[in-house]
């Protein structure tokens, strides 16, 4: 671990890092020009962010509140804090970098060799402590960046395990380190806390330069969006160099607190961006539905910014759906109806206003958000930046978190990356090796076949571009207030992709806020693996379930093998992932819609059929019915259920682009689609209340041909999920172990409105009716 503050051992303190404890890995030794690097990047410094959006409810006060008030400056006796203190009590900031490593056995030698000192396996050796396995050195590093490996008995290159950040130095993987300016003062998130009350407390420390020249009282400031704080919300202690923010009455949503403070020499430090929640629970993820908006097929709130490319045929154009759509839904309350707890947009950053050629010789536009032509800009079709922020301060006060789908594989040749730096390595190759085309497989070159010729493919590999990706998607989190990302094509990705972005997210983390990536790594039945490879702590919070995806589809769509066929995909994917928060779901925008699927209207090529011959809505009550037990089953699953726009009315569709087709409400719905909407809502608001749905342990109580039931939580939090997909009503006797808390002479009611049961002998009698489902509560 290489540490200039807070990364690799806290000795020195004074630089940057990042932390994951996953075990050394050896690697093959760098040239004298070569080497890995860590990121503990400057943005690391701060400690993370937590990101807050909403209304500031003030206390009473005669006093006028200010975006950027200046604070009351205290003297107290100095903190006691492990750095060097120069006399009069100043805390100020070290300029030696701290390197270990937890080797767990003896060793002859270990080094540290990096870029700073040409990779050298004998210039800086770490020292033994004692015969504990760790080994430990502290460095005078000038300030940069560089790549770096520990190197044991001069020959075993290993990267540090407990920096997730990489860098790629003459095409070879390390770890990175940054070392920053040390004569610039550093601001660090040392306390916070929010209530339901709407209390919220932050503490943070300014630690001075280097030179020792003080802290600048008057440069003390702090701002908190949206709102601002009254007088008297912010103090500084000029001897410990504490800046305490306590804040009364603010509703509940949430807020970004900046920091920012100078040295009396006017040295800045780099702003503290402090993202907080106050809500009325802490909240995890998980807690609710995922709801895909794909904006621009959802909802048409501003008919202004409409527009199409022309020439294409209509359901390859833009259709008009925009963030003021999306505004109009958060405020009617919609997303709250159906338990949402977060949500994801398609991509919002600007794209080609011009037409593609598909594979199947067919124009398309952009209007998906994946073909991306400027990096920091929306689209006018969705509406402007300040409309992005609106709509995520609505989603905040409705407690709904938002994630940016994050397209970070491929840029369209419009874009000013690509224009600026086409020649000098930023992308991989000439266009020529085209996924799926000859000698280019999709399998064989994952990493540098581009989807289409005039989709570039970035180059991970390239430390410019990679760290420029990271900076944009870092840009729209802060400026924007959003939540994480849903990060597309992430089998297509060098891992430093996912292990820096990780990185960037975990140092974003400085208040109470914690940040969400779930992946996008389609594969089939059998690719847990291929999945689960791109998950944990130096990698993606989680990832889409596709092989669980296949066999809910299997199960409910086509009442295809047995329920206990399902129970064994469940617990495949429990063993595979363990306590990662997965999203498991029913449907998405790359695949045929379910509906479609269970109505058996989907033969041939689903492409042309979505062209020529697009299914309409069933004349049955049955693909309704198990399009419904499907919701019952994936809302109610462990992790973060995702819910495709559309979906939860029935929207039918063949092979994209129409399962893309524009979102229908109120009016618009027949009677099974609003029967099966109400079915929807109901789960997914016990999903967004009940803690044993949310959070509980998960146990399969009974299986056989068409019935399924299992039990989510104890005590008086258990949830019982009964579903059968049989075309004949039943009871069944189901025992009940000891460990769900649930006593004779227990009554559970049905949440879905159904009979209760009630528990006798250990065990209650399940009533079982045709195509549906129960989930019994106390």
């Amino acid at each position: 671990m290489a540490r200039t503050y807070g990364l690799i051992s806290l000795l020195g303190l004074a630089l940057a890092g990042c932390a994951d404890d996953s075990a050394p890995a050896a690697d093959a030794a760098p040239n004298a020009d070569a080497g890995g690097s860590a990121d503990t990047a400057a943005g690391a410094d701060t400690g993370g962010t937590t990101d807050l959006g909403g209304p500031f409810d003030a206390p009473d006060s005669d006093a006028a509140a200010s975006d950027d008030r200046p604070v009351s400056v205290m003297d107290a006796p100095a903190a006691d804090v492990p750095v060097m203190v120069l006399d009069g009590g100043a805390v100020v900031r070290s300029c030696r970098t701290s390197f270990s490593l937890n080797l767990g056995r003896p060793a002859r030698s270990v080094s540290v060799a990096g870029e700073w000192n040409r990779f050298s396996t004998t210039a800086n050796p770490l020292a033994p402590v004692g015969s504990t396995g760790i080994f430990r050195a502290e460095l005078d590093i000038p300030p940069g960046d560089y790549g770096y490996k520990f190197v044991v008995d001069g020959d075993q290159y290993i990267v540090d395990p407990e920096n997730i950040t990489l860098k790629y130095v003459g095409g070879i993987e390390n770890s990175r380190l940054i070392v920053p300016d040390c004569n610039l003062p550093l601001l660090t998130s040392v306390r916070n806390s929010a209530t339901a009350d709407g209390t919220l407390e932050l503490d943070v420390r300014y630690t001075d330069g280097a030179e020792g020249r003080g802290a600048d009282p008057a440069s003390v400031r702090v701002t908190l969006s949206p709102g601002s704080l009254p007088a008297g919300a912010v103090t500084f202690d000029r001897a410990s160099g504490l800046i305490r923010v306590r804040a009364r009455g603010l509703a509940r949503t949430r807020y970004t607190l900046r920091v920012d403070a100078s040295t009396a020499g006017g040295r800045r430090a780099q702003q503290l961006i402090v993202p907080m929640w106050v809500e009325e629970t802490p909240y995890a993820w998980g807690d609710g539905p995922l709801y895909f908006v794909f904006t621009d097929r959802f909802r048409n709130g501003n008919p202004l910014n409409d527009g199409r490319v022309g020439g294409i045929a209509p359901i390859a154009d833009w259709n008009g759906g925009d963030f003021a759509g999306v505004i109009a839904a958060l405020r009617d309350g919609y997303f709250d109806q159906l338990g949402v707890k977060a949500l994801w947009l398609s991509p919002v950053n600007s794209n080609t206003h011009n037409s593609g050629r598909g594979g199947d010789g067919r124009g398309y536009a952009g209007y998906h958000g994946y073909w991306p032509n400027q990096p920091r800009d929306t689209d006018s079709h969705w509406g402007s930046l300040d409309e992005l922020r609106a709509l995520n301060e609505e989603a905040h006060r409705h407690g709904i978190r938002v994630l940016y789908d994050m397209v970070n594989n491929q840029l369209h040749r419009e874009h000013p990356y690509f224009q600026m730096h086409q020649r000098d390595g930023w992308f991989n190759g000439d266009g020529s090796c085209v996924c799926g085309g000859p000698m280019c497989s999709w399998d064989d070159r994952p990493l540098d076949c581009w989807f289409t010729n005039y989709l570039p493919d970035v180059n991970w590999t390239h430390m410019g571009v990679a760290d420029q990706m990271l900076d944009d998607a870092m840009w729209w989190l802060d400026e924007t207030s959003a939540d994480g990302f849903r990060v597309d094509a992430v089998k297509h990705m060098n891992f430093l992709a996912t292990s820096n972005l990780r990185a960037r997210l975990n140092a974003w983390e400085t208040g109470n806020a914690r940040s969400y990536t779930v992946g996008e790594t389609f594969t089939g039945g059998d690719g847990y693996d291929l999945v689960r490879r791109y998950v944990g702590r130096n990698a993606l919070h989680a990832q889409f379930d596709f092989p669980l995806f296949w066999s809910i589809r299997g199960a409910f769509a086509h009442n295809g093998g047995s329920m206990g066929d399902l129970e064994s995909a469940v617990q495949r994917s429990e063993r595979a992932y363990g306590d990662f928060p997965m999203s498991p779901f029913l449907g998405n925008h790359d695949v045929e819609r379910f509906l479609s699927e269970a109505a058996g209207q989907l033969v041939g090529d689903t492409r042309e059929l979505g062209y020529n011959n697009p299914p309409p809505r069933p004349d049955s009550d049955v693909p309704y019915e198990r399009l419904a037990l499907a919701f019952t089953f994936t809302l109610t699953q462990r992790g973060v259920p995702l819910i495709y726009y559309g979906d939860e009315v029935g929207m039918p569709g063949a092979a994209d682009p129409d399962n893309r087709r524009p979102m229908r409400f109120g009016a618009e719905l027949n009677a099974r689609e609003q029967r099966l909407l109400d079915h929807v809502r109901a789960v997914g608001r016990l999903r967004g209340s009940h803690r044993g749905l949310q959070r509980g342990a998960r146990r399969s109580l009974h299986t056989d041909g068409d019935g399924y039931v299992y039990a989510r939580g104890t005590g008086a939090d258990v949830a019982i999920v009964a579903l059968n997909r049989g075309t004949t009503a039943r009871p069944v006797r189901v025992s009940l172990p000891a460990e769900l808390g649930l006593t004779d002479g227990t009554v559970l009611r049905d949440a879905l409105g159904g009979s209760p049961v009630t528990v006798t002998g250990g065990s209650i009698e399940v009533p079982f009716r045709v195509r549906g489902s129960s989930i019994f509560i106390r």
